[in-house]
């Protein structure tokens, strides 16, 4: 991260002084005006559009300041802000756990060490540790696709109200996809990522599913402003209707961002609402955040909740806590009831789970469970003890311990080699 600035905050007066702060800590909001511009003319050049996606010195800037690349939706908060309790433990940082590269670190050599942006701990509704690189308490970050589990969340709200049958073939809530495959998916074959058809993004025989013209997926992608358009076709249900069935629906987890875009569309036909709208009513305004979340718009008009979405740290924090205990005296609402986590956690199939790509990922990096883990809901690994992940690429990472009632969030500009899944689970397993 070379050609951003160092620089140091001048006034620590201005932040709450209930965090830590790395040293040389770098905030991307101090970068200077010719170097921001630098960046907006790096992702401008047509064939760098689709670097976006990946680690750079360009994309630690951009992943913090989304909006200035993207149309976005505003997702307002909305009542009081709830105030988070702190009381630091400083022992977190003293955890260790075995990386990748096969070398035991503490949580704080690893944030020192890796390319994390921030991360955040919550035990019992309170914050326990928090530590900030290249952000502070106020900067909104890219979610990448941990936030898929915005539309779960959702559409398991709505199939507690019986709007929604998730044994149904998708096209029955998305016509569009009428006559196709599509009428063979069941919803929750979706909301699993075990649809069984191609358009994949790891699972493809060749990895390049994000990056190559050729791929389907990349052609869907592309049909939603996020990468140089090569088809001229600018639906992304043309390019849904054309795939193909490999394997019979639920038999493996398959990854593809196509799923939670099915999900947030089911949704808004639904409640005949923006997504946007639906997320900020239901969930947003209710859990006490303290700033705006925003979601990129397609040139359709479709929210692309399924990644690229930012929000704050601890507001992140609070949308976990949704998921614990501690609910309610963290955001001062219940939006889930516990029967609703409970289905969550139990409605995987271990079965399923390391036959694709990211499961087998997942079963290294959470080896103490190996051969329990199960995804549902858009959660990637779901443990035999309930714990549950959401990660995205770069490093982004929610891991929520409903048992122990902890929340785990953190920031990265990484290549995904970091483990902090690992992190995570040490974390929580060291609560036992």
């Amino acid at each position: 991260m070379d050609k951003l600035i160092k620089a140091t905050l001048t006034s620590t007066s201005l932040l709450q002084p209930t965090y830590a702060l790395a040293p040389e800590q770098t905030p991307t909001s101090d970068t200077p005006l010719a170097q921001a511009i630098e960046f907006h003319k790096y992702f401008n050049i047509p064939e760098n559009r689709v670097k976006i996606q990946f680690p750079s010195p360009e994309s630690l800037y951009a992943w913090q300041h989304l909006s200035q690349y993207y149309p976005t939706a505003r997702v307002a908060r909305g009542g009081a802000i709830s105030e988070l309790e702190v009381s630091i433990d400083k022992s977190i940082g003293e955890i260790k756990f075995t990386g990748k590269d096969g070398v035991e670190r503490t949580v704080s050599q690893h944030f020192e060490d890796m390319p994390l942006d921030a991360m955040l701990v919550l035990k019992d509704g309170k914050i326990v540790y928090e530590r900030y690189k290249t952000m502070t308490p106020d900067t909104a970050h890219i979610t990448m696709s941990s936030s898929k589990v915005f539309s779960s969340t959702l559409l398991a709200m709505l199939e507690d109200e019986g709007k929604v049958d998730l044994s149904k073939p998708v096209s029955d809530y998305v016509p569009e996809l009428k006559g196709s495959v599509w009428d063979t998916v069941l919803v929750r074959h979706a909301a699993d990522m075990q649809v069984g058809l191609n358009a994949t993004e790891h699972d493809e025989p060749s990895q390049d599913s994000r990056t190559n013209p050729d791929q389907p997926f990349y052609r869907w992608m592309s049909t939603l402003g996020l990468v140089p358009n090569t088809t001229g076709n600018d639906d992304p249900f043309v390019v849904m209707r054309t795939m193909e069935r490999r394997k019979p629906g639920g038999e493996v987890f398959e990854y593809s961002s196509m799923n939670p875009f099915l999900l947030s569309r089911i949704i808004e036909k639904i409640e005949d609402r923006p997504f946007a709208d639906v997320f900020r009513d239901r969930i947003w305004s209710k859990i006490g955040a303290e700033h705006d979340a925003t979601f990129v718009i397609s040139p359709q008009g479709y929210a692309l909740a399924y990644g690229f979405t930012t929000v704050t740290l601890r507001d992140f924090a609070r949308f976990g806590s949704i998921f614990t205990p501690s609910a309610q005296s963290v955001t001062g609402a219940s939006i889930l009831s516990a029967d609703t986590v409970k289905r969550i956690q139990t409605a995987g199939n271990p079965a399923a789970y390391a036959g694709g790509y990211v499961g087998g990922l997942m079963t290294q990096k959470f080896s103490d469970d190996a051969g329990k883990i199960s995804n549902a809901y858009m959660w990637d690994a779901i443990m035999s003890d309930g714990d549950m992940f959401k990660g995205g690429v770069g490093g982004q990472g929610l891991y929520v311990s409903p048992s122990r009632d902890m929340v785990a969030v953190w920031f990265t500009t990484g290549d995904g080699t970091e483990w902090n899944e690992a992190m995570g689970r040490a974390i929580a397993l060291s609560f036992e």
